[in-house]
């Protein structure tokens, strides 16, 4: 085929697969769209936000994780990208950043297919490219974590890992003189994005090392190979030991760079051994830094963990450890792997039998980086689902070598249109991987319009030194639309004391303890009565005496913060002894049918041990433990009705109350969906009624003399905690439930 032909043809298939990637990221745009997806994505928006208004991002972050502020650690590319583009976008349209970031990553998703598009071809040939484009275009386990509103640096994790691979193979090649250069700055540039940038310096150089070591077995050592490997790593080295502000260590890095420059005319008789030893010094400089970063040791000490290795922790308080709550870890199992990577398990093995049968030095090398590649993502999956992104790369790389290398296997062996016929078939393995991806690319926003009703309102009401606490999560929304101090965020910066005192606050029965937690305990005497700690625990105990504030704290809670109340109150039953907690939970119940009566409709709630009929009389809900033996008034009801709660109580009720959401909470799947009434309601059991954040949630504070309730917004209510005792008229509307079914 003509090569003009040949160019044109790719290029329309490769805007086929872009579109395909779009479009398998855009459901949420495309359905809903109005806010900023999950809870991170807020945190750089805040960032952007601050590098508009202020010209660059703070070293020490005030607003964050009050009242001791907060380090900017995050490296800053992504930050830079989302100003600077809106910039651009800003010439053209009226779109404001908030807006903006929703959409921004349209156009690393673009780069990243393009990227793998190459990374492919340099694995193998053009076909290869192609598949690798499309597998990266429409896979789950990418594209669930690249969705389009999802405004996080994973889509530019996807996108330096395909870039990376291109100029690494091609570096191999050594069919470009750039290469080597170029490699090195693009790790340096995925540094400058994710805090996980270790794991491909690690993959990139220790494949280099294992081929300089096969080299000098064989006694064949290649000065080609020797440069790549020096170049690669003084261009990576240099700028990021410049930017950590390690000058001593990065005048060593340019001094390497000028005798390298200076080895073909003025130092050329010293040639042979100049490139080893600039290696060598360039890769000793380099680790002695990864050390002082303490990247080495924490990788260590994730594989010690991983394998059964690290030594029990003795002595002192045992601290909680956030990271076991954190949702997007998920469970990597084999159910979420096939989901997530379909028909790629089964063809990426092939991919890496036909890189053995292929046996050139190009497809060996690749061979090892690709094994390096699944042996440490592979590792770091093992710490949660969150990382079968990272493993996704390896797999799809493997599977366009497949795809790649097949038409040569079958070439003298079949005709040019039974190649054709064959590829053709094996790409319908396309099918289930885009259908997969589909389903698990569907997002619902966790912010909704009572949230953002509360936060803006927080923004416009409060005084500006007001501290607002929520979660750890939420306090990326109090900091970037509330615009007001939080306690804690997202980047758990000395969190355990913040949490297991806002666990406690949300946790107690005792309205005392709660204003304590807040504004702090007089005596040491009076936190030791509510959690038990070891000997040598002084530390802790005076951060556990100590307030979030001196005055003007707000607190703000919602569907999400009784969604997360498991690991709240787990937290703030903290024993530092044991190292464990005890946790409440509201249980959810999903519907199960529903039936129509002749003036009311019975729908049917439950899960694996229990069920639940909630009847719908009006707009009036009566709720009933529902078994064989008929209907068991429960405790009461609570629902809501143009903004107002209802509790309708019963004297001689069982187990707890039912809440009933004013609708179907988005955090959850949807299995089942019936019309006039929400997929799911809260079992309220009667041990958690008397806790505080049952008081403040569902029951608007009533009965309570240090929480005002300032701001109700449905699902979401804002109190200003007061310092002295007071009384308020807040409460929900109680009536007698008399109601019984026929």
């Amino acid at each position: 085929m003509d090569q003009k032909y040949r160019t044109i043809i790719i290029v329309i298939v490769l805007l086929g697969i872009i579109g395909a990637g779009v479009y398998v990221r855009s459901s949420y745009i495309r359905t809903e769209g109005e806010y900023i997806l999950a809870f991170d994505p807020y945190y750089h928006y805040r960032m952007a936000e601050t590098i508009l208004e202020e010209g660059s991002r703070p070293d020490w972050d005030y607003i964050a994780a009050y009242p001791t502020g907060s380090p900017v650690k995050h490296p800053p590319l992504f930050h830079y990208y989302l100003a600077y583009s809106y910039k651009v976008i800003a010439l053209f349209s009226g779109v404001t950043l908030f807006q903006w970031c929703i959409y921004a990553n349209i156009i690393p998703v673009i780069l990243a297919i393009v990227a793998a598009y190459y990374a492919g071809k340099a694995v193998t040939n053009e076909i290869g490219g192609l598949f690798t484009a499309l597998f990266a275009a429409v896979s789950g386990a990418t594209s669930s974590r690249t969705v389009i509103g999802y405004t996080d640096t994973d889509i530019f994790i996807v996108l330096f890992s395909f870039a990376v691979t291109y100029f690494f193979v091609s570096t191999l090649k050594n069919e470009k003189k750039y290469s080597s250069p170029l490699l090195g700055i693009t790790l340096f540039l995925f540094a400058m994005t994710w805090t996980g940038y270790w794991h491909l310096v690690f993959l990139v150089f220790s494949a280099f090392i294992i081929y300089l070591a096969v080299d000098a077995v064989r006694r064949k050592a290649r000065k080609d190979l020797w440069s790549a490997f020096a170049v690669s790593l003084l261009c990576f080295a240099l700028p990021w030991t410049l930017y950590n502000q390690y000058y001593a260590e990065a005048a060593v890095l340019a001094v390497l760079g000028v005798i390298w420059y200076l080895r073909g005319n003025v130092l050329s008789q010293y040639e042979r051994w100049i490139l080893p030893v600039v290696g060598a010094v360039a890769a000793v400089t380099s680790i002695i830094v990864l050390q002082n970063e303490r990247i080495l040791s924490s990788a260590f000490r994730n594989s010690e963990r991983l394998l059964g290795l690290s030594p029990p922790s003795t002595g002192g308080p045992a601290l909680p450890d956030i990271s076991m709550s954190i949702l997007q870890r998920g469970a990597v199992t084999f159910t979420a792997m096939s989901q997530l990577f379909s028909v790629l398990m089964v063809v990426a093995p092939f991919g890496i039998v036909f890189l053995i049968w292929r046996r050139t030095r190009i497809s060996l090398q690749v061979l090892v980086y690709l094994v390096l590649y699944f042996v440490g993502t592979g590792l770091m999956m093992l710490l949660g689902g969150r990382y079968t992104m990272l493993f996704a790369v390896p797999l799809i790389l493997a599977s366009g070598a497949f795809f790649g290398i097949l038409p040569d296997i079958l070439e003298g062996r079949v005709t040019s249109k039974g190649i054709c016929a064959v590829i053709l078939v094996c790409a319908l393995s396309v099918v289930p991987i885009y259908v997969g991806s589909i389903e698990t690319s569907k997002a619902a926003s966790s912010m909704n319009d009572d949230l953002w009703e509360a936060l803006t309102w927080i923004n416009t009401n409060t005084p500006e030194d007001a501290v607002v606490l929520s979660g750890w999560d939420t306090g990326y929304w109090v900091e970037s639309i509330a615009k007001r101090r939080s306690v804690m965020n997202g980047s758990h910066y000395d969190i355990y004391w913040r949490m297991v005192k806002h666990g406690k606050l949300l946790e107690t029965t005792d309205e005392d303890v709660a204003v304590k937690e807040v504004y702090g305990f007089s005596d040491r005497s009076e936190v030791e009565a509510l959690r038990e700690f070891p000997e040598n625990s002084d530390n802790v105990i005076q951060k556990e005496m100590s307030g979030f504030a001196e005055d003007n704290v707000y607190i703000l809670v919602s569907e999400w913060t009784i969604l997360t109340f498991y690991w709240l109150s787990y937290f703030g039953n903290w024993n530092y002894v044991t190292g464990e907690g005890v946790g409440r939970i509201y249980n959810p119940l999903w519907i199960q049918d529903a039936r129509k009566l002749i003036t009311t409709t019975e729908y049917i709630y439950g899960d694996e041990s229990i069920s639940f009929s909630v009847i719908k009389q009006n707009d009036y809900f009566h709720s009933f433990i529902f078994d064989q033996s008929g209907y068991v008034p429960t405790m009461g009801t609570l629902f809501l009705e143009d903004r107002t709660t209802y509790y309708l109580q019963r004297a001689e009720g069982e187990l707890g109350v039912i809440y009933v959401p004013p609708q179907s909470v988005s955090y959850f799947g949807t299995v089942l969906e019936l019309k006039g009434a929400p997929a799911e309601v809260f079992l309220i059991s009667e041990g958690n009624l008397a806790c505080m954040l049952t008081r403040l949630y569902f029951f608007n504070g009533e009965g309570l003399h240090y929480f005002e309730l300032v701001k109700d917004c449905g699902t979401a209510k804002v109190y200003k905690v007061h310092k002295t005792a007071q009384e308020f008229d807040q409460g929900v509307v109680t009536e007698v439930d008399t109601y019984a079914p026929a």
